[in-house]
């Protein structure tokens, strides 16, 4: 995972969805972070916006409950490379 990718994206959870900088980890979970699915979608939609891409659903966890900041990261590295 790119350290700026992950700057990025706790940025934006920190100003766009006020949480506390100190929870705002890799390992956090989103729905942990206390995104529920509506927020949580909303959180990609930003993220999709902040780089300027679309992330396949195939690039996330299946189970929305258990993605973890990292995970959104790596799909975003992902796709970067393939620009």
């Amino acid at each position: 995972m790119l350290q700026d990718t992950f700057e990025i994206l706790r940025n934006l959870l920190i100003t766009q969805f006020k949480l506390d900088q100190e929870i705002v980890k890799p390992e956090s979970t989103l729905m942990n972070l206390g995104l529920d699915s509506l927020t949580l979608m909303e959180f990609i939609f930003a993220a999709e916006d902040a780089f300027s891409l679309r992330i396949p659903e195939e690039k996330l966890n299946d189970n929305l409950s258990g993605l973890t900041l990292g995970d959104v990261c790596k799909a975003i590295d992902s796709i970067k490379k393939q620009a």
